[in-house]
C-alpha cells in the first residue's frame, strides 16, 4: 500500500490535480483518495480502485502497476482529440432538439482517455459548480449509458437535457453546488446521453 500511495502523490502532483478534485472526476465521494492517502481505508475495494484510476486519468492496470523502489516516473499516455460538439445546461431542465450529434466540431479538446465515444461539452450554468464551474469542459462518453448511484451523467428527459450527479432509491439527479438549486425526481423515462467521465477547468 506504500508503493500505491506514493503513486498516487506523484500523480496528482504530476497532473496538479488536488485529492478531492481527483476523487469527484472518478466518480468517488470527496474523500475516498484522502482517506487512502491517509490509510483510513487501507484495502480500498476494486470500484473504489477503479474510481482512483478514473480520477488520475489511468486505467486500473496504470494505477496498480507498482514500482520496486524510488520516486514514480509518469507513465506517457498518447493524447486523444475529442471534438467539442455543443453545450449541456447545469441548472434547470433546457430544452433541446439533439445539439449532441457527433460529427464535424467547430473546436476539439485533447484528453488522455482513449476511446473512440467521447464527446466535449461546454457547462452553462451554477447547479454543478462544485464538480464543473460555468464554463468548463465535460468529456462525455456516449457509450457508457448504464446509471450507477453516484456517477455524473449528461440525461434528457422528454426532449430537455441537464448534467446532474445520478442516486438511486429514489431514483433522482442531484446537483452539487454552492447556491441552492433543486434535485430532479425521475418521474417518467430517461434518455442517458452518455457518463460524465472528466471535468476539465479554464484558469483565469
Amino acid at each position: 500500500m506504500t508503493d500505491l500511495r506514493e503513486k498516487i502523490r506523484s500523480r496528482l502532483r504530476e497532473l496538479s490535480k488536488s485529492a478531492r478534485r481527483a476523487s469527484l472526476d472518478g466518480g468517488l465521494t470527496s474523500d475516498a483518495i484522502r482517506n487512502v492517502l491517509r490509510t483510513k481505508s487501507r484495502n480500498p475495494r476494486r470500484d473504489t480502485l477503479e474510481g482512483i484510476a478514473r480520477g488520475l486519468n489511468w486505467t486500473l492496470e496504470e494505477l496498480l502497476e507498482l514500482p520496486s523502489a524510488g520516486n514514480v516516473s509518469a507513465i506517457e499516455k498518447p493524447v486523444q482529440n475529442v471534438p467539442l460538439v455543443s453545450w449541456v445546461m447545469a441548472g434547470r431542465l433546457t430544452e433541446t432538439e439533439d445539439p449532441y450529434a457527433v460529427g464535424d466540431a467547430a473546436d476539439y479538446i485533447a484528453v488522455t482517455h482513449q476511446r473512440n465515444t467521447l464527446i466535449a461539452l461546454k457547462v452553462n450554468g451554477q447547479s454543478m459548480n462544485r464538480v464543473a464551474p460555468e464554463g468548463s469542459t465535460v468529456i462525455v462518453d456516449y457509450a457508457d449509458k448504464s446509471l450507477e448511484s453516484g456517477r455524473y451523467y449528461v440525461v434528457k428527459l422528454g426532449g430537455d437535457a441537464t448534467f446532474k450527479r445520478y442516486r438511486s432509491n429514489p431514483d433522482r439527479l442531484e446537483p452539487d453546488s454552492t447556491e441552492p438549486h433543486e434535485t430532479v425526481f425521475i418521474q417518467s423515462e430517461i434518455e442517458v446521453v452518455g457518463r460524465v467521465i472528466q471535468v476539465i477547468n479554464e484558469l483565469g
